[in-house]
């Protein structure tokens, strides 16, 4: 007759099962960056292939506010807020687990991890905020723009 399993054993197969899905949810994305990245150059070379001049890019988040095609990039300090709120909310479960099960103290645990993630909680609403009352600023008027640099006034006889 088998013994049966133990809440340890279980807790250790369900995190490494969490773990390697984890990474394997990385790959696919680090996958699928990558042949975004392929498609991109594909399509810029094709461009130039055809003789079209394709849009700059050291900065195309820039190109596309000024081309009106997007209403410009997210402000840096609501995304940084987010992403640490999401940090400290990791660090916080991470800190509850390790704590009611290294320690044997559920009731610490959850008081320690817990307070992080209120705390994370509190960095990523802020974000929330911020993003929404930041507004973006408005692309200049439709005025095409030429790779090749400024016109001429049409006036002035070249």
């Amino acid at each position: 007759m088998e013994a049966p399993l133990r809440e340890e054993e279980v807790t250790v197969f369900l995190l490494t099962l969490l773990i390697l899905a984890g990474v394997a949810v990385l790959w696919m994305a680090m996958q699928s960056r990558r042949r975004i990245r392929e498609m991109e150059h594909r399509e810029r070379l094709a461009m130039i292939e055809r003789g079209l001049v394709p849009p700059p890019e050291l900065d195309p988040a820039l190109f596309e506010r000024r081309t009106g095609m997007t209403s410009g990039p997210e402000p840096h300090s609501a995304a940084r807020s987010r992403s640490i709120g999401v940090m400290v909310i990791g660090v916080g479960l991470g800190m509850m687990i390790l704590i009611t099960f290294a320690g044997g103290a559920p009731s610490m645990g959850v008081g320690v991890g817990g307070a992080f993630v209120v705390l994370g909680a509190a960095f990523y609403i802020n974000g929330m905020l911020i993003r929404r009352q930041e507004t973006p600023e408005a692309p200049p008027a439709n005025r095409p723009i030429s790779p090749m640099g400024p016109k001429p006034p049409s006036d002035i006889a070249p």
